[in-house]
């Protein structure tokens, strides 16, 4: 609040409090006016419409005699003084000042306006400020990465800083240098789930390929943690890769608790399993199903509403997908970010992995853009547009640079129900706020 805020509030108010009080502070000093408004000003209007009618003759004079004992009767009984000027003062001495409920209203309207402003003005203007200072003051992960490797450079820094150092190093595809900080990490203390992300790191420098350094580390993680979900998510991806089809399908085997209770799950690893499969019976090996594999029996599946896997070894492999999506923002949203702030499209499973299929990044100084999503900008193997025939495609404008959805940013989609069937662009207007 700015001193002349308060100024003009103040003056607001003393205008506000003189246009009530001023009526009850003036009294009437011109007698004429009291005159006129006074009983014995209509005793004389009356009187002389009275003579009137009796000079027209519209009354006789016995009639006129009557009206004018009445007349003047109901003048003594209302009228203390019996002349035109005691009449007009009397009545201004009636209106009298009322100093009390003038000091009333000067104290309780100030104190009542102030009161609720500060009740809901004050709570408002804070949301707004606080609003304003989230828009300016949050820093970008460039901005949050730097500060980071400055302190870095001076401090020692633990475990958890040089973890968090290569994660924003990833984000932002400095893969390199999230190695580094994931290996640092590790040597200060071995830790399984950095394994994972170093190994994630490395996979990307290698164009979403596990290599077999990438896999030393996803072993070296189930070593440590041979029950962890994660750990045996990757070995199952890894080994894969690799082409070590049977391991690939004993890690993803040990899933089968959680495939059970998570439909995401459940298709991911059916997809990996498949896959494997298919690549030990070309080679002429007997594998078991995948419901052997994962121990699910007919009624089980059926109760689950989940279609046979069929054999990939019977099916042709799926050609290369892509997506044109036309990419445009609603001028509320664009209102409320900088032109400098990232916009994420990307695709997702309908029904599936929670993953991206396939993201691109822009800045919202962009839109309105086209874009194309494709099997190439999948983030593991295996995991792109070509293996899901429905997704759902996002356009989000983050101000904070995270790819996970926040409250506060836009958002906008569209879900395609078939993938390969979809060759006109598609259109996406960023105009909802997540919640």
């Amino acid at each position: 609040m700015n001193f002349t805020f308060w100024i003009l509030l103040l003056l607001m108010l003393l205008v506000a409090i003189g246009l009530i009080v001023f009526p009850l502070l003036r009294a009437r000093n011109t007698t004429a006016i009291a005159y006129k408004d006074s009983n014995l000003g209509l005793y004389e209007e009356k009187l002389a419409e009275l003579d009137a009618d009796l000079a027209e003759s519209r009354i006789d004079q016995e009639h006129y005699r009557a009206a004018r004992q009445e007349l003047d009767l109901e003048l003594l009984d209302n009228v203390p003084v019996e002349s035109a000027d005691t009449a007009g003062e009397h009545y201004v001495a009636r209106r009298k000042k009322h100093p009390a409920l003038v000091l009333a209203i000067a104290v309780f309207v100030p104190t009542f306006a102030l009161l609720l402003y500060f009740q809901l003005g004050m709570q408002a203007a804070s949301k707004v400020e606080g609003q304003e200072v989230a828009q300016t003051k949050t820093p970008s992960v460039e901005e949050m990465t730097a500060n980071l490797e400055t302190f870095l450079q001076t401090n020692e820094g633990g475990v958890q800083d040089w973890r968090m150092l290569g994660r924003a190093y990833k984000y932002l595809k400095r893969y390199d240098e999230s190695i580094k900080a994931f290996s640092h990490a590790l040597e200060l203390q071995p830790d399984a789930q950095i394994m994972l992300e170093m190994a994630e790191a490395i996979a990307l420098l290698n164009g979403q390929e596990f290599n077999a350094e990438a896999r030393d580390l996803v072993m070296q993680a189930k070593a440590l943690e041979p029950d962890n979900i994660n750990v045996l998510w990757f070995a199952g991806v890894a080994e894969f890769q690799l082409g070590n089809f049977r391991e690939s399908i004993d890690n993803l085997s040990r899933l089968a608790s959680v495939a059970k209770t998570d439909e995401d799950v459940n298709k991911s690893i059916r997809f990996y399993i498949e896959q494997a499969r298919a690549k030990l019976i070309a080679k002429g090996e007997t594998v078991a199903s995948v419901d052997e594999l994962l121990q699910v029996d007919e009624t089980a599946r059926l109760a689950t509403n989940s279609e046979p896997a069929a054999s990939s070894a019977s099916q042709p492999a799926a050609s290369a997908a892509s997506l044109r999506v036309a990419v445009s923002v609603s001028a509320e949203a664009r209102a409320k970010f900088s032109p400098d702030d990232t916009v994420f499209i990307y695709a997702k499973a309908a029904q599936g992995p929670k993953m991206p299929l396939a993201v691109h990044r822009l800045t919202l100084a962009a839109l309105p853009a086209q874009v194309t999503l494709d099997d190439s900008m999948s983030m593991v193997a295996g995991m792109n547009l070509s293996a899901f025939p429905s997704v759902v495609v996002s356009a989000r404008i983050s101000r904070s640079g995270s790819a996970i959805a926040q409250s506060g940013d836009y958002i906008g989609e569209y879900q395609v129900k078939n993938v390969n069937a979809s060759k006109e662009p598609i259109s996406i207007n960023i105009d909802k706020v997540v919640p």
